[in-house]
């Protein structure tokens, strides 16, 4: 596993390599919203250059507003992207607007790697 990128010091976004071709791994730790936005939207230009999908690990994420929905959807049009462990204010925000259908949705992090690799073996 490897981090993607320099982040600033405190940040609350790390993003790792897993050792599979078909996935980036980018866990969310912590509140997303503008004044953050930054580093996640770094990680998910990278995942997106260089691999086959994204997992957002959201099961830390406290906090995640529109710019947390927008970079998570700009990735879309690259990549499949996977959420796991959402809950409280993601899942509310997804719901809202409408968008909870746009990605694959998954209870746990263990669960979306296997999805991705089972997508990548046989296609979607």
């Amino acid at each position: 596993m490897e981090t993607i990128g320099d982040f600033p010091a405190g940040t609350s976004i790390t993003a790792e390599l897993r050792r599979t071709p078909a996935v980036w791994l980018v866990r969310i730790v912590g509140d997303v919203d503008i004044d953050c936005i930054e580093p996640l939207r770094m990680a998910l230009s990278e995942a997106t250059r260089t691999r086959t999908a994204v997992l957002l690990d959201c099961s830390g994420t406290t906090f995640a507003d529109s710019s947390f929905l927008n970079a998570a959807l700009q990735a879309i049009r690259f990549v499949p992207v996977h959420l796991a462990g959402v809950s409280g204010m993601l899942a509310s925000l997804l719901k809202v607007t409408g968008t909870e259908e746009a990605f694959h949705v998954h209870p746990d992090v263990a669960t979306g790697l296997r999805e991705c690799a089972r997508r990548e073996e046989n296609g979607p």
